[in-house]
């Protein structure tokens, strides 16, 4: 990777958030004798946060959210329309229904997949965005590997304030990994800070860069284990985070926490990057142990929010907030997945109406009848409202337990297995009686599973995760599809046993913005899918 990014990264390297603001630290001479001082340290080690730009908080996860069908988006921005262009939806009566422009999702993709696209070439923008975290947390890590950095206190809060900053740096290599290697067919190595020069030209899979980002949680816990004051490290934490997502499930994670969340991640990473079909016995039984180890209900995980002023996201600038004005719809599919009973249908889910969404005629998918009902309305996932709306950055107790759940189901432990999926519905407060203890077989316990990651896990990152490995973006000719889906027709009725094929990549291309500027050597992986 040389200059597409690292002009950028070389201007902005010191880009940082304050208790209130996003301000530039020194922004006119951004040396790094500022970083050697503890309050440049602190405050670079913040700016973490503001390299994910938009690029992450709005484009990527609305990308992930819409191949996974749980809300859709037919506004042309970012490519959107083609992120989620199905390939075909089957009506009931046997009518086929096929793109009204445009080929299928992979085809329209790959055709903007090009510089001059900017961002309207989907496959840039998450890359971009987690390359510069992963660059910042390098720079966070080079400075605090020197001898020369100032810092204040005795030596166990030096020891300690020194562990959290290199613990943050690892946790952001390790966040930023994970996700390239989930969505991208290959990536790239960067451990050293880079201001302009070749980075790295060796580009491996994505089952590698995955591996990358586990052992960078390894590094993480290893410098959790150097916390001699837990003190220090309370009064330090909160300035390592924007201070309006030290609200809610958010604020100081213990490092027990920390580690927690780690072995959460881990899971998922396990869990996501197979399809069900290639699970094995030895793969249920990791995934359980290493979930076993996670996030529990009372732990404080990594958030993110809307503030009054210099907000990451904008205030608008996320789904959240767009999926209030119409800009994203909740899926027909989303709603067809709530139980009869759900409370958190009845706190959510406003409608029916006529239908909306698909009043360009882009396709029968977008089209719904559904509006989401405000958070300051007694709803859970939506708002205009600045600050009341609150997603996971990472992993949440309700996936966690969700894992735990599958491992088990998959396994054979069904009645253990449904437990969990009663715990995560207790905690949402879904008041649906309990499924354990009701005789379900595998296959039904299976559906009760898949309907609550749909539904408790909505907007928390892993909807087309699920979706690919279940096999349900897949082409039909591999079994893939949704079979008995809701759809709303021409004539603006419901039809509620149509097929749906997805037909979405499984990983995406490596974003051309990189190939220009940095040729994969003749050993690298693949960095195009077929």
């Amino acid at each position: 990777m040389k200059k597409i990014f690292l002009t950028i990264l070389s201007a902005s390297l010191l880009f940082s958030c304050s208790k209130s603001s996003l301000d530039l630290l020194n922004p006119n001479e951004p040396t790094p004798a500022v970083l050697k001082t503890e309050e440049g340290l602190i405050r670079g080690t913040l700016g973490i946060y503001n390299k994910f730009g938009l690029e992450f908080w709005w484009i990527a996860l609305a990308n992930h959210d819409v191949m996974g069908d749980s809300y859709t988006i037919s506004a042309g921005n970012f490519s959107w329309r083609w992120v989620n262009q199905v390939s075909k939806i089957t009506l009931s009566n046997g009518t086929v229904l096929t793109p009204p422009q445009g080929g299928s999702q992979g085809t329209e993709l790959k055709n903007r997949n090009d510089r001059s696209f900017g961002n309207d070439n989907a496959f840039y923008n998450e890359w971009a965005a987690l390359y510069f975290v992963n660059n910042q947390a390098n720079l966070i890590l080079d400075i605090t590997s020197k001898d020369d950095l100032s810092m204040t206190g005795g030596a166990d809060e030096v020891a300690t304030k020194k562990a959290l900053i290199r613990a943050f740096a690892y946790w952001w290599k390790g966040f930023a990994y994970s996700r390239i290697g989930s969505i991208y067919i290959a990536g790239v190595q960067a451990d050293k800070f880079v201001d302009g020069t070749l980075m790295n030209s060796e580009f491996v899979t994505h089952d590698a860069i995955v591996k990358l980002g586990n052992d960078n949680f390894d590094a993480c816990v290893a410098e959790l284990n150097k916390v001699k004051s837990i003190s220090a490290y309370n009064a330090l934490f909160p300035r390592l985070i924007p201070d309006f997502t030290a609200t809610g499930k958010g604020g100081v994670i213990s490092p027990d926490a920390w580690k927690r969340h780690i072995a959460t991640y881990k899971a998922r990473n396990l869990l996501v990057n197979k399809k069900v079909a290639q699970m094995t016995n030895a793969d249920w039984t990791n995934v359980l142990t290493l979930a076993t180890a996670g996030l529990s209900k009372d732990d404080k995980i990594f958030t993110m929010r809307s503030a009054d002023v210099n907000d990451l996201v904008s205030i608008t600038a996320w789904s959240p907030y767009r999926l209030q004005i119409g800009w994203a719809n909740v899926s027909e599919r989303l709603v067809q997945d709530f139980k009869a009973g759900d409370k958190r249908y009845e706190r959510n889910i406003d409608g029916p109406y006529a239908p909306y969404g698909n009043e360009r005629n882009r396709g029968a998918q977008y089209a719904t009848r559904w509006y989401l009902y405000e958070i300051s309305d007694g709803g859970d996932w939506a708002s205009t409202t600045t600050g009341l709306a609150e997603l996971p950055v990472a992993c949440s107790y309700e996936e966690n337990e969700l894992m735990i759940a599958e491992a088990n189901i998959r396994l054979g432990n069904i009645e253990e297995g449904l437990k969990h999926i009663d715990n995560v519905r207790d905690y949402q407060k879904s008041e649906l009686p309990h499924v354990a203890g009701t005789g379900l077989t595998q296959a039904d316990a299976l559906e009760e599973l898949r309907s609550e990651r749909r539904i408790g896990l909505f907007l928390k990152n892993v909807a087309f995760y699920d979706a690919r490995r279940w096999g349900v973006t897949a082409p039909a000719t591999q079994g893939g599809g949704r079979q008995h889906a809701w759809v709303i027709k021409s004539d603006n009725k419901l039809d509620n046993d149509a097929t749906i094929e997805y037909n979405y990549l499984d990983y995406w291309d490596v974003p051309q913005n990189e190939l220009d500027f940095n040729t994969p050597s003749g050993t690298s992986a693949p960095v195009k899918s077929n």
